[in-house]
């Protein structure tokens, strides 16, 4: 991210909340074995601008407007990476020093989907089609949910969440819940780290003592935590509606 380095909490919190959600059904990371000594290691680089948050990896574009929390479109972009990531054929055999089919042609998907065809040739495990895991951010403001909140619904949200989910054995019964993580927001950060100004954000303006910050009291109700994820795995829920847009254009992709 321009201006912040690697190890700055916000990127790391970020790439830490992604890596969760990746590794947390197991699938990708049986995906990258090649045998009992080796392994594959994937790195994923993205771009981003933040005064438009604009998302790039490989060839692939996303915008979302400015002043949003990135981590929705940091997910989707993994998300774009992963289905788009190929690896090399393997030519050898169980345990021996791994060798690889130079023809990029014969490479393999990681995520195959169910109608290409992989390499009857390649000598690898075989996968169900799958997709890579998503993370949502889900916003309560009182008792009403929001998805993707712009700054102002953030600045008065009673509660953050990061939720992760990912295609299920069974696609009747909706969506598997991986990873939930809480991120704080505005209204409960401290005083140095809050807008001042801010409407809802802990500061109190209205009283006349301006850059007084004021903790905002209680928590969020248990129901609506349950809404918020609930919506998020349902069956024809949001995490549906996400991940169906997201096939749409890796189907795009298998065309082209």
């Amino acid at each position: 991210m321009p201006g912040q380095r690697d190890d700055d909490a916000m990127v790391v919190f970020l790439a830490q909340m992604i890596h969760e959600g990746l590794v947390a059904d197991g699938g990708l990371r049986n995906r990258l074995v090649i045998n009992s000594r080796w392994h594959w290691r994937l790195y994923i680089d993205v771009h981003t601008d933040n005064s438009r948050h604009i998302f790039a990896v490989q060839q692939i574009l996303l915008l979302s407007p400015p002043h949003t929390y990135p981590l929705p479109l940091l997910s989707l972009t993994t998300h774009l990476a992963l289905l788009s990531a190929r690896l090399p054929a393997p030519i050898s055999k169980q345990d021996e020093d791994p060798l690889f089919n130079d023809d990029w042609d014969a490479s393999i998907p990681l995520y195959p989907s169910s109608t290409s065809n992989a390499n009857p040739k390649a000598k690898t495990k075989s996968f169900p089609a799958a997709r890579p895991p998503i993370t949502l951010l889900v916003i309560s403001v009182a008792d009403n949910i929001f998805f993707d909140a712009s700054r102002e619904e953030l600045a008065v949200a009673d509660a953050v969440l990061a939720v992760t989910v990912g295609a299920s054995s069974s696609p009747s019964t909706g969506l598997d819940l991986l990873a939930v993580r809480t991120v704080d927001p505005p209204s409960r950060l401290s005083a140095s780290a809050a807008e001042v100004g801010q409407a809802g954000a802990g500061i109190d303006v209205e009283g006349g003592n301006e850059g007084v910050w004021k903790p905002r009291k209680g928590g969020m109700k248990r129901g609506v935590l349950g809404r918020m994820v609930q919506m998020c795995v349902e069956r024809g829920g949001v995490g549906e509606e996400v991940l169906g847009g997201l096939g749409d254009w890796g189907s795009l992709v298998e065309q082209g």
